[in-house]
């Protein structure tokens, strides 16, 4: 109690540090708790501007509340008058509790910003821990790391140097402002927010958490090293120069470290190289065969070859030739430990066989395209992504009268759909390969009425709002399947819902097109721009609209049908529209005159011209 007491006024005597303290806080929460952000992990985007700031105050504030304590007791003065055994252990004491009640601070804060969110975007638990965490990795580690540092600062001015505590400031002053402009771009840098991916990126920023944090500790251990140096070492000049150059040799690794986990550049340049290819691509009807399985899959992103897969042929000989996505090069093939002869001209590969019975190809060690990453954090390997060896050729990219680049995934057919999520290495031993899909990154799987579901961890929310998506997706079915007659014998109709994927689309696409799912064998992916604006309602709401051009798209192929029924389904549904169906239309070739007849129609009248569009469709298949 007397501790707390002492405590208590040596707070009360530094009112203007609290009031710093305290308007700091509020701004920090006011700005993360935004109520009108776009993606719930936005608040990462104000580090470039809070976290600087934040720095100054908790330094300032950390010096001030120590220099205060370190003063406030006279060490040597106790220790020669033996009043007390252990001097030292009433400062240890007090700095260890100051440093407590900071941390109950942070926490405190980041749970009021994490619950502010959680309200916001109607999630549950998993998006509480999950911003918790991301608030503590990105704001709470440098705001210890500058409390540590102002704790040292008073050390040495308090029991070594004055001189020594001012060199040291300026030294970790200059290093901050280092590494912020090495982090920010110092000379291009805007305080206005115009762009939001390089911050929030869906595929990047959330998968090194782990490196974030490693080398925000890197930092606190080199900046407390340097302190060591300063009050060890008694010529002040000798320590400035072994302290300057242990934080140049931490700063540049670290920084070289970092950028070489910055993938986004090199995806990106990837996926212009992938445009240039498809764009310029010259369209073939060669045949692919089919006198082969594939027998053997190993994925380690990495290994040096980051793909092998293993094809066994049914008959011996002398060519085979098979279909794989554009953006997975093949280094080489072997069978019996000798290399075969083989040609990959776009997606077409020729392997000639030479009579064997089994090879196994390399795939090269590439980070591929921002489409399908393949990296040690980050693996997008879809089934319908064509990433291993197909019997049919389809062409998986297209691009627009516009230019705009579409994955145009083709549904297949599937006996069974096998999802792998999370696992660091896969392998895969068997007779057949069906459909098979990994992905690891910031997902999270959760079960829902013995549906499998695997979310982009942005995109959580409460465990109800799963099952009213999955109901809509029940509900939609049954509304597609009495419609359509020729359906009801269709995967679509007979299988139940088995998987939900939510992932965020590729940075190189539009943010909405009809390409954005597949449905197959009661699994359905939905891909998802992270950036449109679902603030004001969950994911899952906005993937209830979806689904209902989305679905019909992949049922038909067709644009004009889908169109439509989506406004048949989201009227006879009650789904509420925000727009995006609109958006769809202004995008589609379907004539205004008509689409505005169609709207006007009774819910009988939409119904018969849906099931005559279904059969003129049909009379000219």
């Amino acid at each position: 109690m007397r501790l707390l007491y002492v405590l208590l006024r040596m707070v009360l005597s530094i009112k203007i540090d609290m009031i710093l303290i305290c308007v700091f806080s509020c701004i920090l929460i006011f700005y993360c708790s935004n109520p009108h952000t776009i993606n719930p992990v936005e608040f990462i985007l104000y580090t470039k501007y809070l976290v600087p700031v934040g720095v100054c105050v908790w330094l300032f504030v950390s010096f001030r509340l120590h220099l205060l304590i370190t003063n406030s007791i006279p060490i040597n003065w106790i220790t020669i008058n033996e009043i007390v055994q252990k001097p030292k252990k009433i400062v240890v004491n007090q700095i260890s509790t100051t440093f407590i009640c900071f941390l109950i601070l942070q926490i405190l804060i980041a749970g009021i910003i994490a619950s502010a969110i959680v309200m916001t975007f109607s999630a549950g638990w998993n998006l509480f821990a999950f911003i918790f965490k991301l608030y503590c990795i990105y704001f709470v580690l440098p705001f210890i790391w500058s409390w540590i540092t102002g704790l040292s600062i008073s050390i040495i001015y308090a029991y070594h140097s004055h001189k020594k505590a001012i060199l040291f400031f300026d030294v970790f002053l200059l290093w901050v402002i280092t590494l912020f402009f090495l982090e920010y771009k110092l000379a291009s840098f805007n305080v206005f927010i115009e762009n939001r991916w390089p911050y929030i990126d869906p595929l990047f920023s959330l998968t090194f958490l782990k490196e974030n944090v490693l080398i925000k500790l890197v930092y606190l251990i080199c900046s407390i090293g340097a302190c060591f140096v300063f009050v060890k070492i008694r010529r002040t000049m000798v320590g400035i120069a072994i302290s300057v150059i242990l934080i140049i040799f931490v700063t540049f690794t670290t920084d070289s470290v970092q950028s070489k986990s910055q993938l986004d550049k090199i995806l990106l340049a990837n996926d212009y190289k992938l445009y240039h290819q498809i764009k310029n691509k010259t369209y073939s009807n060669i045949k692919m065969t089919d006198n082969w399985r594939i027998t053997g899959v190993q994925v380690e992103p990495g290994s040096r070859y980051p793909i092998q897969i293993k094809l066994t042929l049914d008959k011996k000989e002398n060519l085979i030739r098979f279909s794989i996505n554009e953006q997975f090069k093949i280094d080489h093939i072997k069978s019996e430990g000798k290399n075969l002869s083989f040609k990959q001209q776009g997606s077409i590969v020729e392997v000639e066989t030479n009579g064997v019975q089994s090879m196994v190809l390399y795939y090269k060690n590439t980070f591929g395209s921002s489409f399908y990453p393949l990296t040690s954090n980050i693996v997008l390997l879809p089934f319908e992504a064509n990433w291993y060896p197909q019997s049919t050729h389809s062409n998986l990219y297209t691009i627009d009268s516009s230019g705009t680049f579409h994955t145009n995934v083709q549904t297949k057919k599937c006996k069974r759909i096998e999802i792998i999520e999370g696992e660091e290495n896969y392998s895969w031993h068997g007779d057949h390969l069906d459909c098979l899909s990994i992905i690891k990154g910031p997902y999270k799987q959760i079960e829902i009425q013995n549906t499998k579901l695997i979310v982009y961890e942005p995109f959580l929310t409460k465990t109800k709002n799963y099952r009213e998506l999955k109901d809509q997706l029940v509900s939609i079915r049954s509304e597609l399947c009495k419609l359509f007659t020729n359906l009801k014998n269709t995967n679509y109709c007979t299988n139940e819902i088995e998987t939900i994927v939510i992932i965020p689309k590729s940075l190189s696409t539009t943010n909405l097109s009809l390409y954005d799912s597949t449905v197959t064998n009661g699994s359905y992916t939905f891909y998802v721009d992270p950036f449109l604006d679902v603030n004001d309602k969950p994911v899952t709401a906005y993937v209830q609209e979806l689904s209902t051009f989305l679905i019909p798209y992949r049922l038909f192929e067709n644009e004009q049908i889908s169109i439509f029924a989506s406004q048949y389904l989201m009227e006879k549904l009650h789904i509420q529209p925000s727009g995006y169906l609109r958006t769809i239309v202004e995008k589609s070739s379907i004539n205004s005159e008509s689409w505005n007849h169609y709207t006007k129609l009774t819910m009988e009248e939409k119904e018969k011209a849906l099931i005559q569009m279904a059969q003129e469709m049909r009379r000219k298949d």
